[in-house]
């Protein structure tokens, strides 16, 4: 989408976009690819290196109390990646033409938005906790829990946004770097609290705040180095301009990501107790294929966000023609290189499994190995959604996503439960998981060739 004070393009130079070669354009999208895709794996490793630490102390209680915040930290998850991605777009569409000056105050306004809301639900969180009090013992942990989470994510949240601007800019190894002393400052403060001076989960808690307390300063740094100031040129953003701007991408690509990753989780809360209904170890083998799964489809995810963050810069550059090369050539190399990869799978899925599962589970080895068998299609068809879904979020069309996320999860939890219920057995729910994962896919395909013959159209005019 144009902006409103975007200079205008004659009808000749669309019709006659620049040829960028093919090799530049893979090259463009790996180099800017391969540090989210580090990125992302380091989160991951974030999440995981917590587990594995307090899985080791004599008291694993504060690991029990972080299992079950797992839906307070979903939600903080949706909040963080709906502002995160605003920003990200928002940064991206400023590089050429919108003043720069507006990614500093879009950064500060998402950031305060953000802590606001965290401290109106940390306040509604800690008066249910006040007020009611619940038979239950594990939701009363997570209740009376959730309030001191939240606020421990404020810092990451601010973090997340200022993050999000630089990826938009380009500059995605130079947030990289501070986030890697994020991660390795919150694991050290974990570790010592927890295996030096024996504490809980409030070890969680601080360890949330250090990381990113430590690295905001440098960040904000970086961040006006890529925003000049009117000494530089740059002209401030009119408000009016910058609001409606602001708004309308929270509207139409922060809320989607928000809402897709809700729907993804709700329906996930529905699917692991069926299958828990239908074997014991069906549940935690369903969970180990999916951390798998969800490994595998890291650098989709990555790939896609680099794909949307050149497309959008290219659009704004000098118009459509520049977009639609990045789709044209970026989308169709991505997921022929997944195909080859899911194909190959067989091969070396095995090890990453031993990885996974301990020797003498043997039952949940067996459990694993049947669904990694029957679900193999999915690790392409996901992982290309995934990818798909990245893009059209940050192309416009996140609504359109999260109307086809919701539909297909909703028939995904029905199907699921309609097989359970007509006694139909795990190779039914397993086989229509994978024809729902398969339809998501093609609809999320077909709106982006939309997207594409929409900008060809454009370039026509």
């Amino acid at each position: 989408m144009q902006p409103d004070n975007a200079p205008s393009v004659t009808p000749v130079m669309l019709a006659v976009p620049e040829r960028v070669p093919l090799l530049r354009i893979l090259s463009q999208i790996l180099v800017l690819g391969l540090p989210l895709v580090i990125g992302a794996t380091v989160t991951s490793a974030l999440h995981l290196g917590k587990v594995a630490m307090l899985a080791r102390v004599p008291d694993t209680g504060a690991l029990h109390v972080l299992s079950l915040m797992q839906p307070a930290f979903i939600l903080i998850l949706a909040l963080m990646e709906g502002l995160a991605i605003t920003n990200q777009v928002f940064s991206a569409r400023s590089k050429h033409n919108w003043p720069r000056r507006g990614v500093l105050r879009s950064s500060a306004c998402l950031s305060l938005g953000g802590l606001g809301l965290f401290v109106l639900l940390a306040a509604a969180g800690y008066a249910v906790s006040q007020a009611f009090s619940f038979d239950d013992p594990a939701i009363a942990i997570m209740v009376g829990h959730f309030p001191g989470f939240l606020m421990s994510m404020g810092l990451f949240l601010v973090f997340d946004v200022l993050y999000g601007a630089l990826r938009g800019q380009g500059r995605v190894f130079q947030g990289l770097i501070p986030f890697l002393v994020l991660v390795a400052i919150d694991l050290g403060v974990t570790y010592v609290l927890v295996s030096r001076l024996g504490w809980g989960f409030d070890a969680i808690l601080l360890g949330n705040l250090a990381g990113p307390a430590a690295v905001l300063p440098v960040m904000v740094l970086l961040l006006r180095r890529q925003t000049p100031g009117r000494e530089g040129g740059a002209e401030d953003v009119p408000p009016p301009v910058f609001n409606a701007r602001l708004r309308q991408l929270l509207v139409g690509v922060g809320l989607p990501v928000f809402g897709s990753i809700m729907i993804g989780f709700i329906s996930a809360s529905v699917v692991f107790p069926i299958l828990s209904d239908l074997g014991r170890d069906n549940a935690s083998a369903f969970f180990v294929v999916l951390r798998f799964r969800i490994a595998f489809m890291i650098p989709a995810i990555a790939l896609g966000s680099a794909i949307a963050i050149l497309a959008n810069q290219a659009a704004e550059e000098g118009g459509r023609g520049g977009q639609l090369r990045y789709l044209q050539v970026g989308v169709p190399v991505m997921l022929a290189f997944y195909a080859l990869m899911t194909l190959t799978l067989p091969q070396w899925g095995g090890g990453m499994l031993d990885l996974l599962v301990p020797p003498n589970a043997v039952a949940l080895r067996a459990s694993a190995d049947l669904m990694m068998s029957r679900l193999l299609v999915t690790f392409f068809v996901v992982a290309g959604s995934t990818m798909l879904q990245v893009i059209l979020e940050q192309l416009g069309r996140g609504r359109q996503v999260l109307l086809i996320t919701l539909a297909t999860e909703a028939a995904t939890c029905a199907t699921v439960v309609y097989a359970v219920y007509d006694n139909a057995g795990l190779e039914m729910v397993l086989w229509s998981l994978v024809v729902l994962a398969g339809v998501t896919f093609v609809l999320l395909l077909l709106q982006l060739l939309g997207l594409m013959r929409g900008i060809g159209r454009g370039n026509a005019v």
